[in-house]
């Protein structure tokens, strides 16, 4: 199976990302907004081992990370090395996901007769590479994970695709935002096998994340693993927005150091922004599982389904961003990759423009690395003075984005009558 990808015409980009990968490591600026958090972790793995990790209280992130971090220490002798090295070696193992991505981008042109040439929107966008090659950030890597679960899911490979979407989780929890998706992609294969088919793949999922948990379960750690997975990664920062330029922008003065805990209707804000993330996201889940469900959906043709399957992820991450309370910048970064390949397949730029742009202003106004040039230009790069920066301005952008998406998701699914498609609609 795996020989599909080594199609001849896509050889040449493969040797040039591996290059290209080479050539990186010696550009890579040693920054890093969460840098701390790396280096201690890394150190606590070294000293401590993997399974001990959650004793720290600091930890917050899922297991799957921290396998990461364990790779990265045994690159050390001891934890005093770890404090002295550079952000960058870890950097080094988590740019390969941004090309792995490039790789599967180009397959799937492949698949659908586009130039395989298509990869360059994203190659050649600033907004793809920022989160890992500026901030130091591992976003690419669930959002590979979940790409590929969504593939897997739309050709009918449910059990890999369930699999994918379990190890997306692992490393981030924000990727959970994909797993209805991905089930609405697998219903008729799972319903065509029937449900007790299903029952003995879901024991042979637990037993998949039982594996990843295994190094906690065999210090004894597991109690504490399960109660820091289940509580350190919600509520960390109780507030209306944690840098994320969204909608609690135009409600608030400054969202920043407003709690979400405080009431409307005797209701906490938080709740307030989950119930607008679950009508947003089920706007488009919700006619798309109709058209599952009744088969119009494999009607469609095959560029206008995957651009679709595209289309519903990147509305989801954008509601995701825009509406939940105590969201990062960074937490809209896969809609950059499934917009990027709904325009690609479709021919429609709008969401992947104002994403893209939207995107790299709010991670720049958080980061700030432009300042890292005051010296070389002359000039100082104050945020705060650039219009471009404002909060509500990068946050119109998403909305609008969110808006026209949907308007064009509507637009396709309108063209069919009686659940059955009778044209499908392009611009």
């Amino acid at each position: 199976m795996w020989l599909r990808w080594l199609h001849k015409d896509a050889i040449k980009y493969y040797i040039l990302f591996g290059l290209l990968y080479l050539g990186f490591l010696f550009l890579l600026p040693d920054a890093g907004y969460d840098k701390y958090f790396w280096i201690t972790w890394s150190q606590d793995i070294l000293n401590n081992g993997l399974g001990n990790v959650y004793l720290n209280p600091e930890v917050d992130n899922h297991p799957l990370i921290l396998y990461l971090l364990k790779v990265f220490s045994l690159f050390h002798h001891n934890a005093a090395e770890i404090g002295l090295t550079s952000v960058n070696w870890l950097k080094a193992l988590v740019l390969p996901f941004d090309f792995l991505t490039l790789i599967v981008v180009i397959h799937i042109l492949k698949r659908t007769g586009k130039p395989m040439m298509g990869f360059l929107i994203f190659f050649l966008n600033p907004a793809f590479w920022y989160n890992t090659v500026i901030w130091g950030q591992v976003d690419t890597i669930h959002t590979f994970f979940a790409f590929a679960a969504l593939i897997y899911a739309e050709r009918g490979h449910w059990k890999w695709s369930l699999i994918l979407m379990l190890v997306a989780i692992n490393f981030k929890l924000q990727a959970i935002i994909f797993l209805p998706l991905v089930l609405i992609l697998s219903l008729p294969f799972i319903k065509d096998k029937g449900w007790k088919f299903l029952g003995i793949h879901v024991f042979a999922i637990i037993g998949v994340q039982l594996l990843i948990l295994s190094p906690f379960l065999f210090t004894g750690n597991m109690t504490e693993t399960i109660h820091a997975l289940a509580t350190r990664s919600v509520d960390h920062y109780p507030v209306l927005s944690r840098n994320a330029y969204n909608v609690w922008h135009y409600l608030v003065e400054d969202p920043f150091n407003f709690s979400d805990k405080r009431t409307v209707f005797q209701v906490p804000l938080k709740f307030w922004g989950l119930a607008m993330f679950f009508v947003a996201s089920g706007m488009v889940l919700l006619p798309l599982f109709l058209a599952v469900n009744n088969g119009a959906f494999e009607n469609l043709k095959r560029n206008e389904r995957l651009g679709t399957i595209f289309q519903v992820a990147a509305l989801v991450t954008i509601a995701f961003f825009m509406f939940n309370t105590q969201m990062h910048e960074r937490y809209v970064h896969p809609a950059v990759l499934f917009s990027g390949l709904f325009m690609i397949l479709t021919h429609r730029p709008i969401v992947y423009m104002l994403v893209s742009i939207g995107y790299l202003l709010n991670m720049e106004a958080v980061m700030k690395y432009l300042r890292y040039f005051d010296g070389l230009v002359g000039m100082n790069f104050n945020h705060n003075e650039w219009f471009i920066f404002w909060p509500e301005l990068i946050a119109t952008l998403f909305m609008i984005a969110f808006l026209w998406g949907s308007f064009e998701f509507y637009r396709t699914f309108f063209s069919f009558k009686n659940n059955v498609p009778q044209e499908i609609i392009t611009t």
